[in-house]
Formats: C-alpha cells, structure tokens, sequence
C-alpha cells in the first residue's frame, strides 16, 4: 500500500515538474492559457487515477475513451471516402462526356467524309459520260406528215 502511495505522489510531482518546466519554456505566451487547461486536465485524472481503479471504474473509462476515438475516427473516415467517391464519379462523368464528344465528332467526320465520296463519285460519274464521245440522242417519232 505504501509503495502504492508513494508512486502516486511520485507521478504526480514529477508531472507539475514537467508543468513548470514546460510553461516556462513556451515560447508564446497566447499559448500559455490553453496549454495550463489541457495540463490541468490532466494533472486530474491522474490525481483520481487511484480512486478509479479501486472503484473498478479505470477500465470503463478506457473504454469509453476508446469508443468515443473509434466512432470519431470511423466517421472521419466515412467522409473521406464518400469524399473520395463523390470526385471519382465526378472523373467517370468528365471521361465519360469526353468520349461522348469524341464519339460525336468522329461521326460527324465520318459523315463529312462519305458526302465527300458521294460526291466525288457523282463527279467522277458525270465526267466519265462527258468523255466516252456518245453523245445523246434524242429522236422524236410522231406521225409523218401529209402533203
């Protein structure tokens, strides 16, 4: 029992040493009043430390310390990955609306391209009835006439 007590009040004298020595060595002193909260809350826990494991209640707190870090880290954790979803169905969407802008100007080349052939063709056709030499004839046949 006395070791017992003798470590507690050992733990907590080294700890208000290590309170001093840090608060004297903090550079800023805006810093000074959120550094003495966390400190001092600390310094608590560990002054009650002893009343909580004999009341059996020191390993509920760890528990829920541990549940309360686990369901904080879980949701952070959900959130980056809808995030992470969310600007990868963003990227399918622009591959997407680019292969479709893609697709529609390959068609349209190749639509420009048969009326180009049609074309040519139809030229080609026309020239190639102007150069065989035959020219057409048109012959009228009707009723002869009388004298």
């Amino acid at each position: 029992m006395k070791e017992l007590l003798f470590g507690w009040i050992q733990d907590i004298a080294f700890y208000t040493l290590l309170m001093v020595v840090v608060l004297h060595v903090l550079p800023e002193k805006s810093q000074r009043k959120y550094l003495q909260f966390f400190m001092g809350i600390v310094l608590m826990i560990l002054v009650i430390s002893p009343f909580l494991s004999a009341l059996g209640l020191e390993r509920q707190l760890d528990e829920s310390y541990a549940r309360g870090t686990y369901d904080r880290e879980l949701q952070e954790f959900l959130e980056r990955q809808e995030a992470i979803e969310e600007e990868y169905r963003r990227h399918l969407e622009e591959k997407l609306y680019e292969a479709r802008d893609e697709a529609d100007s390959l068609k349209e080349e190749q639509r420009e391209e048969q009326e180009r052939e049609e074309q040519q063709r139809k030229e080609q056709e026309k020239e190639e009835g102007e150069s065989s030499g035959i020219s057409e004839i048109h012959i009228e046949i009707g009723k002869p006439e009388e004298d």
